[in-house]
Parts: structure tokens; sequence; C-alpha cells
């Protein structure tokens, strides 16, 4: 037996055009955003690959990313999970500012431990601030202290896994294939824990948006080979940039 997760970084959301750190803001996929959601459902299509059902974060731009992902395939009708669990990284006092101020602001090694190092947390940002973007009703029912105020990597895969292996490996299981619309650090906390990845390789990782990632499952759900993209070479000079980001005024 054989289980296909199809995973996907949502497309291009307005913040990340304009190089803005994101996390929980609930910012809306751009037009090239939602032009890549279309090239991933061509790319799946094209594959042979046949998702049952779907898994996306709370967040707008991942619900966006898969609702055009369902349309272009005429699978509107497929079983959508949500769940607050598969939001992005929560990155503190930095949602809402620009990667480039805040890498002048604290230098290339605090910028890139921050951003790229698995115990790297911002600065917890102040529930009352505008950018905390907790209080929000898609969050009614989930304890108070459970939702971040910043994250490290490795604290989202704290609260990635037990999701994952309660209730999306449950129902690949059943299903066998799964999209799931996500986000970047979701990703790297997923490509880590599955493929044992050490806390420094993960650092080189970088995720692009709207390039679906190919992960192959045995049934005691071990990982079959590499990870692969759909685009691989899309792929590669997609990460490139996500990888400078924040590098493009600084010298």
């Amino acid at each position: 037996m054989e289980y296909t997760i199809i995973l996907l970084r949502h497309g291009q959301s307005e913040w990340n055009r304009d190089d803005l750190f994101c996390g929980w803001v609930d910012i809306p996929l751009s037009d090239k955003g939602k032009q890549q959601a279309r090239d991933s459902a061509r790319l799946i299509a094209e594959s042979g690959l046949d998702p049952k059902c779907v898994f996306t974060s709370k967040l707008t731009r991942s619900c966006q990313t898969a609702n055009i992902i369902l349309e272009q395939l005429h699978r509107e009708y497929l079983d959508v999970y949500r769940s607050w669990t598969l939001n992005e990284r929560h990155y503190g006092t930095l949602q809402g500012r620009s990667k480039s101020d805040v890498l002048q602001e604290l230098g290339k090694d605090r910028y890139m431990f921050i951003r790229r190092a698995f115990k790297g947390c911002p600065p917890l940002i102040n529930p009352e601030s505008q950018y905390a973007a907790i209080e929000d009703s898609r969050y009614e029912g989930v304890p108070h202290e459970s939702l971040p105020l910043g994250e490290s990597l490795e604290m989202v895969t704290e609260r990635l896994l037990p999701y994952f292996e309660s209730t999306i490996e449950g129902v690949l299981k059943e299903q066998k294939t799964v999209l799931i619309a996500t986000h970047g650090s979701i990703m790297r906390a997923l490509v880590k824990h599955l493929y044992g990845i050490s806390e420094y390789d993960i650092s080189e990782i970088n995720i692009p948006n709207g390039i679906p990632m190919v992960i192959r499952l045995d049934e005691s759900f071990k990982v079959i080979g590499d990870y692969t993209y759909l685009d691989p070479e899309v792929a590669r000079v997609e990460a490139e940039k996500v990888a400078r980001q924040g590098f493009k005024n600084h010298s």
C-alpha cells in the first residue's frame, strides 16, 4: 500500500509580493498568486494525481489556493478540512514589517537566525496589537493559551504534529491521496519530521509559492524516496528568491 501527500505552499499573497512578514495576518492572494494556484491545478492534473480530499489552514490565502485548485480540477465537491494548526508560523512583532527593514535593524546573522533557524523565535507581539491576529472568530473554541504571539519553527512543529498524526494520517489511510494547501513553515516542519532532516539542514530548505510537492509514504508511513516538485526547475528558481528575501536593498 502506498499513500501520497500533495503538499503545496499557497500562491503568492499581496504581502509576499511586497516582501512583508505575513505570518497570521490574513492577507489574500495577489493576481500572480491566483495564477499560481491555477498552474498548480494544471500540474496536478497532468501528473495523474487525484486527491480525494483537501486540508487547509484557517488563513484566506491557503483557502483561496485550495478553492481555485478544486474549481480547476472540477472537484469542488471534495471534503475540505480546515485547521488553525496548519496556519503559517506566527512572526510576532515582525508581522506587517518589511523584511529589508528588519534585516537592516537586526543585522544579517540575527535576521537569518529568526527567519531560518529551527529554534529562532521572533520577539513576541502584544496581544492587543492590530497585527497579533489572534482575536478572530475563526479561532473560536481554541484555548487562548494555545494561540501563539510568536513562534520558532520548533514551536510550529509542536502544534502541527499532533494534528498530522491524529487527523491527517487517519484521513490519508482512507483516501490514499490528499492535498494539503498550507504555508512555507508548515511544509518545512513536515518535511523535517518525515525525512529526519537535522536542525542545521532545515535552515537551508526554502519553499516556493505555488509549486506542488509530492511525498510518497509506504504502509508504515515511512517516506519512499525523496520528495519531488511537479515543476522542479521553477521550484528551484523560486526557492532561490525565497532565500534572498529581505536582501534586495541590503548592501
